[in-house]
């Protein structure tokens, strides 16, 4: 049990330096300061961060949702909670609240 919950918070932590990274891409991106060797390097990052997005999505938001998935991505499911009244919106509202909005070059990421 242990061993499960320290890999679901290393993944749940490297799931969030993908995510700080991709934003970081996007807004090189946006500002059009992003070359083309940034962007041939970027591109497995994203990837791999989509990848685990996927499986967090599926496994640890599974658990912590209490519900199977609907989509592929955790923003998905956040952006379909973050109305929510009960537990489900207080736990998206407060993932973007602190971990995702302050951090896209939108200011809004749900």
């Amino acid at each position: 049990m242990i061993k499960l919950t320290i890999l679901s918070v290393v993944g749940v932590y490297l799931l969030w330096i993908f995510y700080l990274a991709v934003m970081n891409l996007k807004g090189a991106r946006d500002a059009k300061t992003l070359g083309p060797i940034a962007y041939a390097m970027g591109v497995p990052t994203l990837v791999i961060g989509y990848i685990l997005d996927f499986l967090i999505n599926v496994i640890i938001c599974t658990i912590a949702f209490r519900e199977l998935p609907r989509e592929t991505t955790v923003t998905a499911r956040l952006k379909r909670h973050k109305d929510d009244e009960g537990s489900r919106g207080e736990l998206a509202r407060w993932i973007a609240a602190h971990l995702l909005d302050p951090f896209d070059p939108d200011g809004r990421h749900v």
